[in-house]
């Protein structure tokens, strides 16, 4: 992926990451999902720099941000971000890895949040206890993106895109479903083998016993064509942050935001307005 215009540089430990800027008003900060880049937020980015001061930018590895080739922190840089930023407690949006993040920000730093909007998320510390079949379940998600990488590892990077995409987002059409495959096989090495993620430390204890300590608002948004974990993921959540709700959005898949762009906007939209007070 070339930069696209508009785009800046921010030197964190051991390498860079890519970020572009745009707008005024309460701060929105989004990431992106482990499957995708910035790009996933194309549509989103320009529609909210009209009322809103957004941020985007590529996880190491992904997009113009360099791949990790020591340990580092992906909390860290986002929090690098933020301060390079001078962002005061913005409203974060994470998508499933993104999710992860941004949760391990708002317990590790609680000061530097003022909201969280997770899309179909990951936290820190999941397992598949809380599960229905939980073992099977993991069994067939761990056969599904083995054969995935095993595709791409072979140089059929065709099939390997096409199985994350039966697994992950089915109900993706037209120009969406194309950016999707272009995210993914442009960022290859990451969505299939972990190139930078394998080096991401953690701050902290994992979220999933920690859940209680988040004190900012938590809205949850998870699609009902989302991988089948997702749901249970997301309500295990609900329950163990005070004041967290979920939204499930019928014919969503794992990348909500393309798949359901209406819903996707009406929840950002009323979230917000139900935010006290405007952060710059």
């Amino acid at each position: 992926m070339t930069d696209a215009v508009g785009s800046k540089t921010l030197s964190v430990l051991g390498g860079a990451i890519s970020y572009e800027v745009a707008g005024s008003g309460r701060t929105i900060v989004l990431l992106h999902e482990g499957i995708a880049d910035r790009r996933m937020w194309d549509r989103e980015f320009p529609r909210l720099a009209r009322d809103h001061h957004v941020v985007r930018y590529d996880l190491r590895g992904y997009g113009g941000s360099t791949p990790a080739t020591s340990e580092y922190s992906s909390v860290r840089d986002l929090l690098a971000l933020l301060d390079h930023l001078q962002v005061n407690r913005p409203l974060i949006v994470g998508p499933s890895m993104g999710g992860r993040i941004s949760l391990d920000l708002a317990l590790a730093h609680p000061e530097k949040v003022g909201a969280l909007l997770l899309v179909a998320p990951g936290y820190s510390g999941m397992d598949y206890d809380h599960v229905p079949a939980g073992k099977a379940t993991f069994e067939r998600d761990e056969r599904l993106s083995k054969a995935a990488a095993d595709a791409w590892a072979a140089g059929n990077l065709a099939d390997a895109t096409e199985q994350v995409r039966q697994l992950w987002a089915s109900a993706i059409t037209g120009r969406a479903r194309e950016l999707f495959e272009r995210m993914v096989r442009e960022n290859p090495e990451e969505v299939f083998t972990d190139r930078s993620a394998r080096f991401d430390t953690p701050e902290g204890e994992p979220a999933a016993g920690r859940l209680r300590e988040v004190r900012v608002p938590t809205r949850i948004l998870v699609g009902d064509r989302d991988n089948p974990v997702i749901p249970h993921t997301s309500n295990f959540l609900a329950r163990g942050i005070p004041g967290a709700t979920v939204q499930l959005v019928p014919g969503a898949d794992h990348l909500l935001n393309l798949s359901r762009p209406d819903a996707f906007d009406a929840a950002l939209s009323e979230f917000v307005e139900s935010l006290p007070g405007p952060a710059a």
